[in-house]
């Protein structure tokens, strides 16, 4: 069973890795990037934490409950949809690779929450990239802009 989970350590270990390599790649790339795009990598990205978080908690041998410090956060989150707010934010979770690794082998929990937080975080502000659309109206093609995810 021990050999199984250093296994799953190490697969967690690479997804936190990837993870964050996309998170930071996306940071880096923010201003060349539509907010159809963005809006896109933000999901992608979120179902990828979604993932990590379960693993985390597979590996922390965690139950899958709401633990108090989860539901502060959520209820002190605020939202936006103001592309400036959204970005700042998600600056706020700017971290590099190493430290990460370091934050996970040292304090693994403090790892989990970070990255749960994040996720919540990018739920949180999807509407500040809305995702346009194309569509032909009257013979021509219209961009229209719908809301993806509401909070």
């Amino acid at each position: 069973m021990s050999n199984n989970l250093d296994k799953l350590e190490v697969n967690l270990e690479e997804n936190i890795s990837n993870s964050i390599n996309k998170f930071n790649d996306l940071l880096d790339n923010l201003s060349g990037l539509s907010n159809s795009k963005i809006n896109d990598i933000l999901w992608k990205l979120r179902a990828d934490l979604e993932l990590l978080i379960i693993e985390f908690k597979f590996v922390l041998e965690k139950e899958n409950r709401t633990e108090r410090w989860q539901t502060s956060f959520k209820e002190e989150l605020k939202g936006t949809s103001s592309k400036q707010k959204a970005i700042m934010m998600l600056e706020s979770y700017r971290k590099s690779n190493q430290e990460i690794q370091t934050i996970f082998e040292k304090k693994p929990e403090q790892s989990f929450r970070y990255f749960w937080e994040l996720k919540e975080t990018i739920s949180s502000i999807l509407s500040a990239f809305p995702v346009q659309k194309i569509e032909w109206s009257n013979g021509g093609m219209k961009k229209v802009s719908r809301d993806v995810f509401k909070i």
